[in-house]
């Protein structure tokens, strides 16, 4: 009994060992044939919004490698991130002798972000699939660690010389001095943050809330130039009418708080109606 119970776990912990040994391997589907296409397509990592782009690919006999360039057809579908689908197309004939090709409209390429497009060819007997993934800004290209540097450099560059400029501005005494750093400053205002505003449109996929802010500075700075321009010029008058009635009255024997009295009343007039 004793022997009968040894050898029934034996034969169980042999049962066992087997069927733990059969399941570390991973179940694989066996391609049962070497019949079908492979399909390789040109495939960018960027492209701009709003622009055309054709897509183009090579089809070969997955059993010789052979090209295929006849009695196949090629589909090609596009979906944005979201997983709309955006637009099909269709080749059955190849150009430049081996490219089954489709061209997108700029139309299906107005939303930032990253696209798909599946590519399946087939003829009546086998077929083949492809899928490839790339992203839609507005500069068509990667933001690179050197661009995103030289960007870095040249807006620290545009700081230092803002801030030096309003350091001037409150430091300088002369009314032509101040009247320059102040359009300098204005200037660089604007530069700097049309080059912000630019910089996150073009290479941003996504979120555009900081490219929007940049954006309205931009606009805001650039149309105060106007009502800044007539009053910098309403300041200088003011200024140089001031100069000039107090100069009179110091040349004519006058004190200077009855100089400058005098010369405010005057270059007021032209306010008062004097």
């Amino acid at each position: 009994m004793h022997k009968k119970y040894l050898s029934f776990v034996f034969l169980f912990f042999f049962l066992f060992a087997i069927a733990f040994v059969s399941s570390d391997k991973p179940i694989t589907s066996i391609d049962t044939t070497d019949a079908g296409l492979i399909i390789e397509t040109t495939s960018p990592s960027y492209i701009r919004t709003g622009e055309d782009h054709e897509f183009e690919s090579h089809v070969f006999n997955l059993s010789n490698g052979y090209p295929i360039t006849s009695g196949i057809d090629c589909y090609f579908h596009l979906y944005h991130k979201d997983g709309n689908h955006e637009a099909e197309g269709y080749d059955d004939t190849p150009s430049h002798i081996f490219d089954y090709a489709y061209t997108f409209t700029g139309g299906n390429f107005t939303s930032r972000g990253e696209y798909q497009l599946k590519i399946q060819c087939n003829d009546s007997e086998i077929g083949g699939g492809e899928e490839i993934f790339f992203w839609v800004n507005d500069y068509g290209e990667k933001l690179t660690e050197a661009n995103a540097s030289m960007f870095n450099y040249s807006m620290m560059f545009l700081m230092i010389l803002f801030v030096l400029t309003l350091v001037g501005l409150f430091m300088v005494e002369h009314y032509i001095g101040k009247f320059a750093l102040y359009w300098i400053a204005h200037v660089l205002f604007i530069v700097g943050t049309f080059s912000v505003w630019q910089f996150n449109q073009g290479y941003g996929l996504a979120f555009f809330g900081l490219a929007g802010i940049w954006k309205i500075l931009f606009f805001v700075s650039t149309i105060t130039v106007f009502p800044m321009v007539i009053i910098s010029m309403a300041w200088i008058f003011y200024i140089h009418t001031f100069n000039e009635h107090f100069e009179k009255v110091i040349k004519n024997g006058g004190n200077t708080e009855e100089a400058f009295r005098i010369a405010n009343n005057k270059s007021g007039g032209w306010r008062n109606g004097q």
